[in-house]
């Protein structure tokens, strides 16, 4: 079941056809999307998901996720939030079980801040590899914090509570 999981995300990154519009960036700070920090986990009998992001520091915010199934890794991303200018930016790269890249060296995911409320936060940009726009979506409420992925028609929620 998790191993689709892994496959539908690398999939809602690289496939669907482009929306008629990308949304302006945001006005935003680091400060404005600082509720992701924390370890966050999704974890049962036979898998783990798991998110953490650093608290921000100087103009940056460090974040990774996993995804193990049955005690074996099935994909790694590391992230990254970036003040730049008057907005941020959420770079992603996936690496396989072996950590090599799914993207080219020079092309992570870049999803610009387009979207914030109250701690509430949605990066959309161009998926890299193919055509159309990615979506990620960041919403906490109290210790739960959920993350809807979509590219196109398709989405995916993930729901992590915080680790203590």
């Amino acid at each position: 079941m998790r191993a689709r999981v892994a496959a539908v995300v690398l999939a809602l990154f690289v496939s669907s056809p482009a929306p008629a519009e990308t949304p302006a960036p945001a006005k935003a700070t680091l400060q404005d999307v600082a509720f992701m920090a924390g370890h966050w986990m999704d974890a049962s009998e036979k898998h783990l998901s798991e998110e953490v992001w650093t608290a921000p520091s100087g103009d940056s915010m460090i974040g990774m996720w996993r995804l193990v199934t049955d005690g074996k890794v099935r994909i790694f991303e590391l992230l990254s939030l970036k003040q730049e200018g008057e907005g941020v930016v959420l770079r992603i790269r996936h690496f396989d079980p072996s950590f090599v890249s799914r993207e080219e060296k020079t092309t992570p995911v870049a999803l610009p801040l387009v979207e914030r409320r109250e701690r509430f936060a949605r990066f959309t940009g161009p998926a890299v590899g193919s055509p159309g726009e990615v979506t990620l979506a960041y919403q906490r409420e109290g210790e739960t914090l959920t993350v809807t992925l979509t590219k196109g028609e398709k989405s995916q929620e993930f729901r992590f509570r915080l680790r203590k």
